[in-house]
């Protein structure tokens, strides 16, 4: 077992040290396309069939061609028969009411240079100073006319006013953009080439042209490879690059200060760069980053992969021990509260970002330069969120396979601890807390509401209105579905306590659904129903045994009974002498056959309350076994000077019943009338019919009074009278009452005062 947990964990290892492997190619990887991809844009540059086909040529021409077209606006205003011309005018200013100043190119760049802006070797103005006086940037200069822009215009009066030093900014500027041209096109070889061209009436060029190309022609400069051309004759620009430049014919126009009535303009590029210039150096990186772009592509496909499959793998296999996977695991960092392991996962992925920038942001300065600072920075911040987030992530997968992931958080354990409050609260406590928290939310709520709709105007509190809106939408909702569910759990208790009354204990209600208090009274009721059930299970079980009990005894007795009564009629049949023996046998004779009939008595009802006489249901004629009834008890009752009145339909009324058991059940009956009615007074029995139903009514009035409920007299060994000086057995209702209803009929006993009567019904066969 050790072995395979330890097979388990160095696989888990290996994966591990993959996932950082291919996380580390695919970093690389997108670091390599990144940092090395200056030509280009994302993907795209991929359906290019070369250099002269990419945005990076595009750009680089368009800029160049922007280049060109200001060094034809300032080269004249620069130059003297092609030389720098230090004594140019560049602007006259006028201050106050003081006479005309004319600054020439010399005394612009001396004041230029006091103020610490210089030409790099870019030919970038730049500044060492960064602090200037108040008298160099007063604009209190009036401006007459600038010679680098003779068509300038002046929207507002004051923008005639300006600095010295912001007019010399302007001159730093314009010749930049000479110095540009110059030296990269014209003093050194380029294979950018260009002609610029005004000519007059005759053709001819008026002054020089504008070229670094005097003895090429226009053809020519197209064969090069890339090239764009326009003329005065033709609003349609002749290029055959991925994009028409931009601002060509504006720039012609503005610089058309002979107002010549003809001119053309061609730019192109030599795409076999035979010079050494930045085309050259951009095809050749564009070429190289070709070649390795794909591979960084694979490397990034790759890595991703790899982390996908390696984290997937890491993924099933934590939290487990052995290779089975059946037996979950939590690390110590994994039993805290799931709250505090996603507080404390902040916490450390803030101060692995704080070491992160004061530790590996030097280490990246002082590796990478400084166009890649940004990108770099940028991937160790990512890199440090996922290390952390990973971590995090995988206590969390733990937590979830253990199922404590929920269990385990201090929101349950809150919510528990209310829910057991409340478990053991009324429902009016219940009813109060949940309305006050309520109302508290929805006043909160319109209230924030009400203030983000007083600042309706900005775009943050329209979002934050639209979203308090929908959350007191939601907790209506939510109340709402909260309060119907506790009246359905409510309906469903009421449900489950009217079938245990109405006699079902068997009943067992589903829990499922129940929360809180509801839940602990369905397990109440179905604790009541068990016990209940349980209890009425053990009084049937009793009364088995007792009826059993009663049956075995009984039958042990009538066999001793049966010699009894046998030897005593023997000894009557010998005729004995002596008064005394022939009186004490006829007391046997009396006691035996009583206790014969008790004994029957007592199987009889433990037949009939358990259920095991077998009956022969057959159609019989209530009203003539009324009759016959009536017969046989006619003379009986004289005996104690009972009248007997019936009162009986003449037509025949039907039941199906067992003759035998109902002879019984009507014998029973009228004992007890005979045994129990008052001397000297009538009895009577009645058949009505109501309906499918015939009922049999007999009543008399108690020789004594009556000292019981009408209930108790149904139950074996009870008599009206407590002295018992009758020979009654205390069965003869209780037998009657079980055989009445074991043949589908109903028995019913009625005290009134000292009237006793007893009601039977039984279904009319038609």
């Amino acid at each position: 077992m050790k072995l395979k947990n330890d097979s388990l964990q160095i696989r888990k290892n290996i994966a591990v040290i993959l996932h950082l492997i291919f996380l580390t190619l695919a970093v690389c990887g997108i670091s390599f396309l990144y940092m090395n991809n200056q030509i280009g844009s994302g993907l795209s540059w991929l359906t290019d069939s070369g250099y002269e086909d990419s945005e990076a040529f595009q750009q680089q021409f368009q800029e160049d061609l922007d280049h060109v077209l200001k060094y034809v606006a300032y080269r004249d205003v620069f130059e003297l028969d092609g030389v720098l011309d230090l004594s140019s005018p560049m602007f006259s200013v006028a201050r106050n009411d003081n006479p005309e100043i004319i600054y020439t190119l010399e005394e612009v760049l001396r004041y230029a240079k006091s103020q610490g802006f210089y030409l790099n070797d870019q030919f970038e103005v730049v500044n060492d100073l960064f602090i200037y006086d108040n008298a160099s940037t007063t604009r209190d200069q009036y401006v007459n006319w600038r010679a680098y822009d003779p068509n300038a215009t002046l929207s507002e009066p004051g923008d005639a006013y300006m600095s010295l030093l912001d007019l010399s900014k302007e001159v730093l500027e314009c010749l930049s953009e000479y110095y540009i041209v110059h030296y990269r096109m014209m003093v050194n070889p380029s294979n950018f080439y260009f002609q610029v061209v005004y000519q007059d009436e005759d053709g001819e060029a008026i002054d020089a042209m504008y070229t670094n190309a005097e003895d090429r022609t226009s053809d020519e400069l197209k064969a090069l490879g890339r090239y764009c051309f326009l003329d005065s004759e033709s609003i349609i620009i002749d290029t055959n690059l991925s994009e028409i430049p931009k601002n060509v014919a504006v720039s012609m126009e503005r610089n058309n200060v002979s107002d010549s009535e003809s001119y053309y303009i061609i730019a192109a590029v030599d795409t076999n760069y035979t010079e050494s210039d930045t085309y050259a150096d951009q095809s050749i990186e564009y070429q190289q980053m070709r070649e390795h772009f794909f591979e960084g592509l694979a490397g990034i496909l790759i890595g991703i992969i790899g982390c996908l499959v390696t984290l997937y793998y890491l993924v099933l296999v934590s939290g487990y021990r052995t290779a089975d996977r059946k037996t979950p695991y939590m690390h110590g960092f994994d039993t805290i509260a799931t709250e505090n392991c996603i507080f404390m996962t902040a916490l450390c992925t803030l101060f692995a970002l704080f070491l992160g920038e004061k530790v590996g942001y030097p280490l990246i300065h002082l590796l990478l330069g400084e166009e890649h600072w940004e990108f770099a920075e940028r991937m160790m911040r990512i890199i440090i969120i996922y290390g952390c987030c990973m971590i995090a992530a995988f206590s969390l997968l733990r937590r979830y396979k253990c199922h404590q992931l929920w269990k385990g958080s201090l929101i349950h354990q809150t919510l528990s601890d209310l829910e057991m409050y409340f478990t053991d609260s009324t429902f009016s406590r219940r009813l109060f807390c949940m309305y006050v928290a309520f109302i508290a939310a929805q006043i909160a709520g319109i209230g924030l509401t009400a203030v983000a709709i007083h600042f309706l105007r900005y775009p943050v509190a329209r979002l934050i209105a639209v979203i308090l809106i929908l959350g007191l939408i939601t907790l209506d909702f939510i109340t709402f579905r909260r309060l119907y569910s506790t009246s359905t759990q409510e309906d469903r208790i009421a449900d489950a306590i009217s079938m245990i009354s109405s006699g079902d204990t068997a009943y067992q209600m589903d829990l499922d659904g129940l929360t809180g208090k509801e839940l602990k009274m369905g397990h109440m009721i179905n604790s009541i129903g068990t016990g209940l059930e349980q209890a009425l299970q053990e009084q049937i079980r009793s009364e088995r045994m007792k009826a059993d009990l009663i049956t075995n005894v009984s039958h042990d007795i009538k066999t001793p009974l049966t010699s009894i009564i046998s030897y005593v009629d023997l000894l009557k049949r010998e005729n004995l002498p002596g008064e005394k023996a022939r009186e004490y046998l006829n007391v046997l004779d009396q006691k035996s056959q009583r206790l014969k009939n008790l004994t029957e008595d007592l199987v009889e009802v433990s037949k009939a309350s358990s259920g095991n006489l077998k009956l022969d249901m057959v159609r019989l004629n209530l009203v003539e076994m009324i009759w016959q009834t009536n017969g046989e008890f006619e003379e009986k009752f004289a005996e104690r000077q009972l009248e007997l009145v019936s009162s009986l339909p003449d037509e025949s009324i039907s039941i199906m019943a067992d003759g035998r058991r109902l002879w019984r059940v009507l014998e029973n009956l009228y004992n007890n009338a005979y045994k129990y009615a008052m001397q000297h007074s009538r009895v009577y029995t009645d058949l009505i019919r109501e309906g499918n139903t015939v009922f049999f009514t007999i009543k008399n009035v108690s020789d004594v009074p009556l000292n019981v409920n009408a209930d108790e007299l149904t139950e074996r060994f009870v008599r009206g009278d407590v002295s018992r000086t009758t020979e009654g057995s205390g069965l003869g209702l209780s037998i009657a009452q079980s055989l009445t209803r074991l043949q589908k009929g109903t028995f019913q006993i009625i005290i009134d005062g000292d009237l006793f009567k007893v009601i039977i019904g039984f279904p009319i066969v038609e």
